[in-house]
């Protein structure tokens, strides 16, 4: 029984460092950085995921720019996506909450809040943020805007960037915390899926395999089985996207 628990973990530690390499989350955090912007695209605060110094992970610029040469400036991105937020009023879009920016590497989801500040949320464009997961973040953000809604509103003020500069430094840590909550629970939704994926293959498996030998029971064995594992092999992994993607947790 003991070997078995050591096969066990064995097997369900490959997993997981499957799945999080296959994501990119060794490279880019699930999270990698949010700014608070007013109205207008004017950077207030920016906190970003900061993990131990041995790690790669960059500042939000790093992400956005092409290379380390020519840096994109965090302030000319939220005044660009504001640009957004004005063009609605201007076309006709009422009541604009949200918007997002998909890329093969990163994507973006900006919501605007209290009807004059903008959150721009940056994140590994394999993370798929659940309805409670996204509320986590919008209500973070809220609160302390209400709560420090005076230095919000006058943040270029001496007085205000101290505070400021403190919510920047405790922000970084709420979304260190976030991400390694993020990746553990994705970790151990994944091992769930494949764990009852692995239970209805079984039993459906007995069900292939006969029908394969009843209806092609003249059929060389080798082209049998060699049938049976590919039609196994998709079913299974239909399966798991079906059971991986089909719920949020």
């Amino acid at each position: 029984m003991l070997e078995a628990g050591k096969d066990d973990n064995f097997v369900e530690k490959k997993l997981t460092e499957t799945v999080y390499r296959t994501h990119n989350f060794n490279a880019i955090p699930p999270i990698i950085g949010i700014i608070i912007a007013d109205q207008y695209g004017n950077t207030i605060t920016v906190f970003e995921y900061d993990s131990n110094d041995d790690d790669k992970y960059g500042p939000i610029k790093s992400y956005l720019s092409k290379d380390h040469q020519n840096f994109l400036e965090i302030d000319l991105v939220s005044m660009y996506l504001s640009s957004f937020k004005i063009f609605a009023g201007q076309a006709n879009i009422k009541n604009l909450s949200h918007l997002e920016i998909y890329g093969s590497n990163i994507k973006a989801q900006i919501y605007f809040l209290l009807e004059k500040y903008m959150v721009i949320v940056f994140l590994n464009s394999n993370t798929d943020l659940n309805s409670k997961q996204r509320a986590h973040v919008i209500k973070y953000c809220e609160d302390k805007l209400n709560k420090y809604e005076s230095e919000y509103s006058n943040f270029n003020e001496t007085c205000s960037r101290e505070t400021l500069s403190m919510l920047e430094q405790k922000g970084k840590i709420w979304l260190k915390k976030f991400n390694i909550r993020y990746i553990e629970t994705y970790k151990n939704l994944y091992l769930r899926k494949h764990e009852t994926t692995e239970e209805l293959m079984n039993q459906l498996g007995l069900i292939i395999e006969g029908e394969i030998k009843e209806y092609l029971n003249y059929v060389p064995d080798e082209i049998k089985n060699n049938f049976s594992k590919e039609l196994k092999n998709k079913i299974q992994d239909k399966l798991f996207d079906l059971n991986l993607n089909g719920s949020e947790t």
